[in-house]
């Protein structure tokens, strides 16, 4: 039984239902999702799991740096919750539909609790937890970093084949709504509008 369980963010109440066994939830949202709407997690005291420790972190499937995108000290901060919690049981790592935010920090944790694990191996063993991976390049990049990989992490995922295809069919799939139904699309992809970070101005 794995250590580490990726889901959907509808998945995971269901999840907590037949498993007494997990230890903690961290969750990804969309910045600013209302309670019960897209892109929202779960809150886990509402569905009667008030037990079950979570960790909530807030920012966009982005892989490019944007305001409200990935950010080290969150990422640092999800991986840290996990490692702090997953001696008790499994741990279950959800974003929105489970394939981008939660796999990269998945991913870390594997490279965490597998220190000895070639890169490529570590990306094997996500593919076995998580056939739909298709983590997101950014969070890989802080990943990698935290992890003291050193860039091997990261190439590892860039040189995957089966990554590499479910990150293009994924942004495929994203510009196809966005073309036929913009208005649609506004609401399910918001991180594909939301303007670049804008360095400040200098200090004198």
């Amino acid at each position: 039984m794995t250590d580490i369980i990726i889901c959907r963010a509808n998945e995971v109440v269901k999840l907590l239902d037949e498993r007494d066994e997990i230890s903690a939830v961290l969750s990804i949202e969309h910045p600013g999702a209302e309670e019960d709407r897209h892109g929202a997690a779960p809150r886990l005291p509402v569905w009667n799991h008030g037990d079950v420790p979570q960790k909530i972190l807030v920012f966009w499937d982005s892989e490019q740096p944007v305001f409200g995108g990935p950010d080290m000290e969150q990422v640092k901060t999800g991986l840290e919750f996990v490692m702090d919690n997953i001696a008790d049981g499994p741990v279950i790592i959800h974003c929105h539909a489970g394939k981008a935010r939660s796999t990269a920090i998945a991913l870390g944790a594997l490279a965490l609790l597998n220190p000895g694990m070639p890169e490529k191996e570590l990306v094997e063993k996500l593919l076995e937890i998580r056939p739909q991976a298709a983590p997101n390049i950014l969070v890989v990049e802080m990943i990698d970093e935290l992890t003291n990989r050193g860039g091997k992490l990261l190439q590892a995922v860039l040189d995957n084949p089966t990554l590499a295809a479910a990150r293009a069919q994924t942004e495929a799939n994203r510009r196809d709504i966005m073309l036929q139904n913009p208005g649609y699309a506004l609401r399910m992809f918001p991180e594909k509008t939301v303007r670049p970070q804008k360095k400040g101005p200098k200090a004198p």
